[in-house]
Parts: C-alpha cells; structure tokens; sequence
C-alpha cells in the first residue's frame, strides 16, 4: 500500500476517532438523506394524472399516470437517487411515442413523496407495489393491461430487491444497477477521496441504520435478482459507468441465466438511452415486444 494511502487511511480512522460522530453523520447524510432536486433541464411536455397512496409503512408516494394508446402496453419508470421521476421523461417521451402508457412514482423521501429517509433501494419496491395498486385501484391502469418495469441505479436495484414481491410486473429492464451496496459505496468513497475499503464503512453503515432503521449492508440486489425467476429480463450496462462497473454487471447476470444484455460502448453511469442510430431504443423496443408488452398497433 502506498504512503499516502495509509496516510488517507490513517487520517480517516483518527477522525473516527477523536470526531467520529460528525464524519459519520456527514457521510450518512449523503447516503440516507437524498436531497430534492429541480426538474431536468429539458422538462417533458407530457400532460400525466399525478394520485398519491400509502405504501406499506404509511409513508405517502407520488405516482404519475401517462396514459397512451389503450391497446399498448403499459411502462413503470423507476428513477435513480437524489432525482424524481421527472429525471425519466426522456424514457416516457420515447416509450409514449410508441404508444406505450406510462406510470411513474417518486420514491420515498423523493420529489412529491413523503419519508426522511431512502433505503437506496432496499425496501422501494413496497413503494412500486403501491403505486401499481393505486393505479389499478383508480382505474387507471387496466388489470389486464402488461405491466414492464424499467429502472436506472437505485430504481434497478428496487425492482431487482423487490421482484419477488412483485408479480404483476411481466418484464424488467435494469439499467445500471449495483450488485452490493456496501461494494459500491467502497467504491464511490475510493474514487472520490482516495480511501480505500476498510472498516470505516461498515462504521458508517452501522450508524445509518441506527439512524434511520434501514440494514444498508443487507441491500444486495445480486441476492434479491433471483426474484425476477422465468421472467424475462434486459440487463443494461454502461460500459463506461465507474460506479454500476460491469463487475456488477455480470454478478447480476449470472444470478438469471437467462438475462439479455444490452451493453452500451460509450454511455457512462445512467446514461445509456441514446437515440438510433444507437442500440438503445431498438433494443429496448425489441425486448418489450418479444415480452408480450406491445406498442401502439400500426
């Protein structure tokens, strides 16, 4: 190990020590606490229904409905952290002109949502799950209709930690989701200030979830994954994404077999939807009709 990593270290772990609670409560701020952003810098001039319910812990979650041709499929875009839904138009935008509705929500302690605290994935699928039976229940979404999923970071690893949970979703598409939370979170901390993985983590893991009840270390969407079982599902890697890195990537995959892929050359983290001539929508457009989840009829 080279000098001034120890030196990194050794300043870590004495700040650990004599100030402890204030680094921890720095860092664990970032983590749990994701602040409300503005809308993206082209906003969608979609017009869609916005409805609130409950998820499973009472906490209030915004949901948008985008209705589009009645015999189509339908979508669910699920956003990233420290963004809201509004951050996935560009996805609707494409999807609806192919016909598609589409149904949107913002995660908790996310946009219109209510919550202090995110789980970054863990338990948002409670919220997908209430969403969709909102949206069922308010006659917006048809029980009938075919429901695929689509997420970016933290909502791939929702949709992967809760599909077990849930059924009604036919297809996924997750795009740049992290295998191992605690391994991405090592990994941010060591490109971002040079300190490499050790017990600080797991310190500052700890102290999140005596904070706010959420066990971040148990978030391992390679594990939860395997809920997805015959489902068909498009596993999207950006392949210059230094955070979801296509060791990830191929964790996620050997944990369905059966996964496509859909590896985009020069789209860093999140990145990947780019219009044709690209892969992206072809493929994606691709994926959903072979999953029985069609467009507009022509």
């Amino acid at each position: 190990m080279k000098h001034g990593t120890l030196f990194r270290l050794a300043l870590a772990l004495t700040l650990l020590g004599a100030g402890g609670s204030l680094l921890a409560v720095a860092v664990s701020n970032i983590l749990t606490t994701p602040r409300r952003v503005g809308p993206p810098s082209k906003p969608s001039s979609l017009a869609g229904t916005a409805f609130t319910c409950l998820n499973r812990d009472g906490t209030r979650i915004a949901g948008r409905w985008f209705p589009g041709h009645p015999d189509a499929g339908a979508v669910l875009l699920c956003h990233g952290h420290c963004v809201d839904h509004r951050h996935l138009m560009d996805m609707a935008d494409f999807l609806h002109s192919n016909g598609y509705n589409i149904l949107a929500l913002d995660f908790r302690a996310h946009g219109k949502s209510g919550g202090a605290y995110t789980s970054i994935g863990l338990h948002e699928g409670d919220d997908i799950a209430a969403v969709i039976a909102a949206a069922e229940t308010q006659g917006l979404l048809p029980a009938g209709m075919p429901l695929a999923a689509y997420g970016r970071s933290m909502g791939a690893a929702a949709l992967a930690n809760g599909s077990g949970r849930l059924p009604r979703i036919t297809a996924f598409l997750l795009e740049s989701s992290f295998a191992e939370l605690r391994i991405i979170a090592a990994r941010d901390i060591l490109r971002v200030s040079g300190i490499p993985d050790s017990p600080l983590i797991d310190i500052l893991f700890a102290f999140s979830r005596w904070r706010t009840g959420y066990d971040y270390a148990s978030n391992r969407p390679v594990e939860g994954i395997r809920g997805v079982a015959s489902r068909p599902i498009l596993l999207i890697h950006d392949a210059l994404d230094v955070r979801a890195t296509r060791e990830d990537h191929d964790r996620l995959r050997a944990a369905v077999p059966h996964a496509e892929e859909l590896v985009i050359p020069d789209a860093p983290h999140v990145r990947g939807h780019q219009p044709p001539p690209a892969p992206f929508e072809p493929v994606v457009l691709d994926f959903l009709r072979r999953s029985g989840v069609l467009p507009a009829p022509r």
